[in-house]
């Protein structure tokens, strides 16, 4: 039997160690009984500086899988590209006009393609089309 580790397990436990240190470090190597504070010398300064950087590290992670998660939904209802293109402008906020623009096609194409996303996906305005993606 093999144990395979993804990316999202590896990357988590990593930082759950990472966590564990710096907070073993902050708490409870530099705690002094004597004056009951916690002291601030150049170690924990340097240490807080990789701490900070694992949360916005960790952040990004998060939002990079919430969007591999909505591409995955929206794969699943079989649109063509150009529709996939749209629908990803929609749950940007884009209004139909700003999506032509963009696209460089015809509003009335737009028009078009958000009708076969409305019907490909069952739903009947944008914000059926949010809440089913999103959810």
């Amino acid at each position: 039997m093999k144990i395979q580790i993804d990316n999202t397990k590896l990357f988590l436990i990593g930082l759950t160690i990472l966590i564990v240190i710096c907070v073993l470090t902050f708490n409870v190597v530099y705690f002094s009984s004597y004056y009951g504070i916690t002291q601030i010398d150049y170690i924990n300064s340097l240490l807080l500086v990789p701490f900070i950087l694992l949360i916005f590290s960790f952040g990004i992670f998060i939002e990079q899988n919430k969007q591999k998660e909505k591409l995955k939904k929206i794969d699943s209802f079989y649109l063509t590209s150009k529709e996939k293109e749209v629908t990803l402008k929609i749950l940007k906020k884009k209004k139909n006009q700003e999506i032509a623009n963009e696209m460089f096609v015809e509003l009335s194409t737009i028009k078009t393609h958000i009708n076969n996303i409305y019907k490909k996906v069952g739903v009947k305005n944008r914000k059926e089309l949010f809440e089913k993606i999103n959810n």
